[in-house]
């Protein structure tokens, strides 16, 4: 594959520190992020190659094992991961204006770091319609606090043929309930 042209609201390495030693840089998780545009590339490619993709979404605020659990069961139901991150800005048109408390810089490294997840893709839209349009997974993953008459996705996944697959959530664990416990409010 063709490097990736990573997205720019994602962070790039540090300058090194005078007279530090510069060599060659490791494969970090920067180089799975992408934006809409750059990803394209990146599909046709696995087209090629006959992979079977999942999709993702969410805004992945403060990473809990329930975001883990779903990433898991995602990566079972295909050769490649793909998680759609939304941007600042639209995480704060989902949540509210005291939201994200993690940048998307942030939130799609933590993300690109972990094992089951192959691409980030960053999109700015409050729901994930260009997103299928442009991934074009064949399974559609979300959690179950979605049923497919709720799913705002549901008329594009339809259009698209794509599989919708529904992930039992973990009770208790939310980035909101997680929030209102480290702000020593109650943790509902």
């Amino acid at each position: 594959m063709s490097p990736p042209r990573p997205p720019e609201a994602c962070p790039s390495p540090a300058s090194p520190s005078p007279g530090a030693r510069v060599g060659p840089a490791p494969m970090g998780p920067a180089h799975r992020l992408y934006d809409l545009w750059s990803f394209q590339a990146v599909r046709a490619e696995l087209e090629q190659e006959g992979a079977r993709i999942a999709l993702t979404n969410g805004c992945f605020d403060l990473l809990h094992p329930g975001h883990l659990h779903l990433l898991l069961v995602a990566r079972s139901q295909a050769d490649r991961l793909v998680v759609g991150l939304n941007t600042d800005l639209s995480v704060q048109q989902l949540k509210g204006a005291s939201r994200p408390v993690q940048p998307a810089a942030h939130r799609a490294l933590l993300l690109a770091a972990l094992r089951p997840v192959d691409y980030v893709v960053l999109f700015g839209d409050r729901h994930a319609d260009r997103l299928l349009e442009v991934v074009r997974p064949h399974v559609y993953v979300k959690g179950g606090d979605y049923t497919p008459q709720t799913l705002p996705e549901a008329p594009t996944v339809r259009r698209l043929g794509i599989e919708l697959s529904l992930v039992d959530l973990r009770s208790g664990l939310s980035t909101t309930r997680l929030i209102h416990r480290v702000a020593g409010g109650p943790a509902g």
